[in-house]
């Protein structure tokens, strides 16, 4: 999973660092906000005579996490982001966007207020269903991103000089087409071989090693038994719902509470559903004609269209919690009368309401735990920032933290050791009471003896930690990891006896003989592949680790491989050319190497900027603030 968002992370964030700065959205989220305001303590970079300040580096960061989060469909933070590499991409961004504000204020590049309203102009997100401007839409996109109009205006005219001079340099690149010849031949060359795979498993038993073969193994694969850097710490901790539980709210604000949010009690209409889903048109049709025969629904599910039974009864439901396609035909249909089928992403679907739930509006009685439970937060809310104060003083007036937390009723945790993933020496997660990776990210920047200042979380709890030890990387003695070391050299035992056994199968394949023959002979079995690509992942069965020694190889060769699974051997056996190219295949290829190429000179011009204004990056500070 880490791979694959840093992957993504990658194109994002520095790819598309140049076409970040062409088009309109560039403006958006990375303001200059660092320009000659940075508190030293943050600085995280200076370009010639401008400062970085870590909030503009945080700010620039943020959209990106959101972006990286929503393509993932889980949160990503700072410190994930961090070991992805994403921090110094995006701080590269702003470094690269000051080089060239510097050398367009150098060259003193300017543009008029006809410029400026030519491109707010000809901005298609402010064109309405017409395709002309559109004033609502444009003050709804600067109000959504808190900006007036004056501001955008003058970002307008920071970005239009930094996109000119970055066209300047690089208008006009082009891929020669012999190049794009070459290139698209190169990619669409399919070559076919025959393959015989020795899985790890036919290895079988090795036994167990001797004392010196297993200290051997540990001497020559220490790293592998490296024990992380852990810290011990002390922390009280506070959350809005440890206050809350202890918060009543009297009646009459609730009754008050109750008359000005009634609209949030009213409940809507929620029907029980039950499908049949089918996995083609021809099985629903099916079920269609078995339900009017007057066969069981539930029995029709299970032959016809060989659904899970768990699947079948939908529960309760509100309009607004199905799909709008089966929520459209389930809210129009009448009591036990089956649908038409119906298609969604899932497959098709066959609907029947067996109960309907008129809406209703919850009475006060109803929704009293509901206005207790808001209130009661709201006010906890109130109260934690005043004790997050009191206790900052307490911790600054000398008081330990076990005082601090008896005094203001904190949660008192302690940890004995924990590394900055959260496991414990034994491998295992350490329970945190508060938002864990805020605590670990706080505990790795403390120093040892030292207590953190009280800080909140990002879903509103508080805590203070004191840092009680520091535990540095070290190799684990080999008692301790015995276990661990003998499955190491098992699995290494293993991998070494199907490489030597691929080795000999591939050397008993002489000239002109055939892999698939000697491997029969063998009592092994060899497979044809399709034609694969040299950019093939192994979706088409040859794996990753054959590709390119096949590409590399003349038709006939023996090639062999391994990998975690155990090692190959492979034959080339054809390789064919590539049809000639269709015009749009020349024309995409063209235009992505164009693009790279733009990419390639817009990042040779940033570099020769810093001849001109130097750039240092504050390192220590970067890994202190994120």
């Amino acid at each position: 999973m880490l791979q694959a968002i840093r992957s993504k992370a990658g194109s994002v964030a520095v790819k598309g660092l140049f076409g970040l700065l062409i088009v309109t959205f560039g403006i958006w989220g990375i303001g200059d906000i660092f320009r000659n305001r940075a508190n030293p303590d943050t600085v995280v970079a200076t370009v010639g005579g401008e400062s970085i300040d870590a909030t503009a580096l945080q700010t620039a960061v943020q959209p990106v996490l959101e972006r990286l989060s929503t393509q993932f469909g889980s949160p990503v933070d700072l410190r994930q982001a961090k070991q992805m590499g994403v921090i110094d991409d995006v701080l590269d961004q702003l470094v690269d966007r000051s080089l060239l504000d510097q050398e367009a204020a150098r060259l003193q590049l300017s543009i008029s207020d006809d410029v400026v309203r030519a491109a707010i102009l000809a901005d298609p997100a402010f064109k309405g269903a017409n395709g002309v401007f559109d004033r609502g839409a444009f003050n709804e996109l600067l109000a959504a991103n808190q900006m007036t109009e004056p501001q955008y205006v003058e970002r307008l005219r920071q970005q239009i000089p930094r996109q000119d001079l970055l066209l300047g340099v690089t208008a006009g690149v082009r891929a020669p087409p012999p190049v794009i010849e070459r290139i698209y031949r190169y990619r669409h060359e399919n070559r076919i071989a025959d393959l015989v795979a020795l899985p790890i498993t036919r290895a079988g038993d090795v036994g167990q090693p001797t004392d010196a073969q297993l200290t051997r193994f540990y001497d020559a694969h220490r790293e592998q038994f490296r024990a992380p850097e852990y810290r011990g710490f002390t922390m009280a901790s506070l959350t809005p719902s440890d206050l809350a539980a202890k918060i009543t709210i009297p009646d009459t604000r609730l009754k008050q509470a109750y008359q000005q949010r009634q609209d949030e009690f009213v409940l809507p209409e929620r029907r029980e559903v039950q499908q049949i889903l089918a996995p083609s048109e021809a099985k629903a049709k099916a079920a269609e004609a078995a339900l009017a025969a007057g066969k069981d629904w539930k029995e029709i599910a299970a032959t016809i269209a060989g659904q899970d039974p768990a699947t079948i009864d939908l529960g309760l439901m509100s309009e607004a919690e199905m799909p709008q396609a089966l929520a459209q035909v389930a809210f129009a249909l009448p009591l036990n009368k089956p649908s038409a089928p119906v298609r969604s992403p899932l497959g098709w679907h066959i609907l029947r309401i067996v109960k309907i739930e008129p809406p209703k509006t919850q009475s006060f009685a109803e929704a009293k735990a509901k206005l207790q439970a808001d209130l009661a937060h709201r006010e906890a809310v109130d109260r934690l920032y005043a004790i997050a104060n009191h206790v900052d003083d307490a911790i600054a007036g000398g008081d330990d933290i076990g005082a601090t937390a008896a005094k203001f009723g904190l949660k008192k945790t302690v940890v004995a050791a924990v590394d900055e993933h959260g496991r414990g020496e034994d491998g295992k997660p350490v329970a945190l009471p508060v938002a864990p990776p805020e605590v670990l990210k706080l505990a790795f920047a403390t120093e040892e003896g030292r207590t953190s200042r009280v800080t909140e979380t990002s879903d509103g709890a508080i805590f203070v930690l004191d840092l009680d030890k520091i535990v540095p990387p070290s190799v684990r003695p080999l008692a301790m990891v015995k276990a661990q070391a003998i499955g190491g050299w098992q699995a290494e035992e293993r991998r070494d006896l199907v490489a030597k056994a691929a080795t000999a199968l591939a050397a008993a394949v002489g000239p002109g003989a055939k892999l698939s023959a000697v491997a029969a002979a063998r009592g092994l079995k060899a497979t044809t592949s399709p034609p694969f690509l040299r950019q093939s992942q192994g979706a088409d069965g040859v794996p990753p680790a054959l590709v390119a020694k096949l590409f590399a190889a003349k038709p006939g060769a023996v090639v062999t491989a391994a990998d975690a699974a155990g090692s190959y051997v492979a034959q080339l056996t054809a390789v064919e050319e590539p049809p000639a190219a269709a015009k749009t295949a020349t024309a995409d290829l063209s235009h992505e190497m164009d693009a790279g190429l733009e990419r390639d000179l817009g990042d040779e011009f940033t570099r020769a900027l810093r001849a001109h204004f130097p750039v240092a990056i504050q390192h220590d500070t970067v890994d202190r603030l994120f």
